[in-house]
């Protein structure tokens, strides 16, 4: 079954950045990141954009553990400001060692179209 509807910017655009860093591409990450951007987690709170990406608990730290090609989208809402994804990824090495990965966020973007705020709403943290 195909599914005729489409997609809301703000869901297209966070659908398109865990596209991007769950495959290790982080340019385009990156660049879909506001300069003020904010983030939200139970590891970090972290603001800006090289603090967003570059942190010891950043998205490329934790970005390197996921195993390329391993994002499974469950469910996506938004309008053109909001999107929440449910999705999970499988990681490898690194202190997370072989898990799969449960996630819901949410993400706010800004009047032009960049994230302005992403937060991890649920959180496993594998033993």
């Amino acid at each position: 079954m195909s599914e005729s509807k489409t997609e809301s910017r703000a869901v297209a655009l966070a659908r398109a950045h865990l596209e991007a860093w769950t495959n290790h591409d982080f340019d385009p990450a990156r660049g879909n990141l506001a300069k003020d951007v904010q983030f939200f987690s139970p590891a970090a709170n972290l603001v800006g954009i090289d603090e967003y990406m570059d942190a010891p608990r950043g998205l490329t730290q934790f970005a390197k553990q996921v195993v390329p090609g391993s994002l499974r989208i469950i469910a996506t809402m938004g309008d053109e400001r909001n999107a929440l994804i449910m999705y999970e990824v499988s990681t490898e090495g690194g202190p997370i060692g072989a898990k799969l990965f449960p996630s819901a966020q949410t993400w706010l973007l800004d009047e032009n179209g960049k994230i302005k705020v992403e937060r991890i709403i649920s959180y496993a943290v594998p033993r």
